[in-house]
């Protein structure tokens, strides 16, 4: 019986070549790979920047706005101060409705309403990484830590004037049965200034005249300067990121 031999398989041994032209596309596909990777990441990471920046000048509209509204009322309150002042010092005694006429307006501690949100919410979660701007960081802390801190401390020492010397004087003078509480006036032909003397009304003057001159140092030295900032910020975002 004869027997069929089946030819020897040959291996083909490739050459040094080919094993680096293998390694050389392996190496290019997973070099590729983590471009396209790191590409895709820096988009994200571009349009998330984009994103809170955004936010960020929709924070800082918001206190522009504020700002306006603010100054405008204290401008108003300012020239009641003043007339406050001509009314308690011209040589005719004031009767009792025309003074708490004139001070009822002047009953009020002012705040600061600062929108953080977006700000805090970007330093809780690490968000700030994505601004690159490094001046940009910086102006948003010195807006919302340092300047926003200082405005708070002296705003606080205004309400602690307010709490501890304002309100006992209106406490231990002022019948709250003659003063319409919401429209900061008097509801009744002859109110009575409790214990009324020369000497409370001239204390009364200080107390106003002392609290107005606080609110205007207030605005000069804390609210005026965050009102700059505030524009300074709005300005730079605009330019920074594009948008109108």
């Amino acid at each position: 019986m004869e027997v069929h031999k089946h030819p020897h398989h040959v291996t083909h041994k490739k050459k040094w070549g080919e094993y680096l032209l293998e390694f050389l596309m392996l190496f290019l596909a997973v070099f590729l790979g983590f471009v396209a990777e790191n590409i895709r990441e820096h988009s994200v990471e571009k349009n998330r920047e984009k994103q809170y920046a955004r936010l960020l000048l929709s924070d800082l509209r918001t206190d522009s706005m504020y700002f306006v509204n603010r100054t405008e009322l204290l401008e108003s309150r300012l020239k009641k101060h003043a007339l406050f002042f001509h009314l308690m010092t011209d040589s005719a005694t004031a009767s009792n409705k025309q003074v708490i006429n004139a001070f009822l307006p002047l009953f009020y501690f002012y705040e600061v309403r600062i929108t953080p949100g977006t700000y805090n919410q970007m330093k809780t979660s690490g968000s700030l990484r994505y601004i690159e701007n490094e001046h940009l960081i910086t102006a948003l802390e010195q807006y919302y830590v340092a300047m926003l801190v200082r405005t708070n401390i002296a705003i606080d020492a205004g309400h602690q004037f307010y709490s501890n010397i304002i309100y006992p004087f209106f406490l231990n003078h002022i019948r709250i049965q003659d003063i319409d509480d919401e429209g900061d006036s008097v509801k009744v032909v002859n109110p009575v200034i409790i214990n009324r003397t020369k000497e409370t009304d001239q204390q009364l003057l200080n107390i106003v005249g002392n609290y107005g001159s606080d609110q205007f140092l207030q605005q000069i030295r804390y609210i005026e300067p965050l009102i700059k900032k505030n524009h300074e910020l709005i300005s730079f975002i605009k330019e920074e990121y594009h948008i109108k």
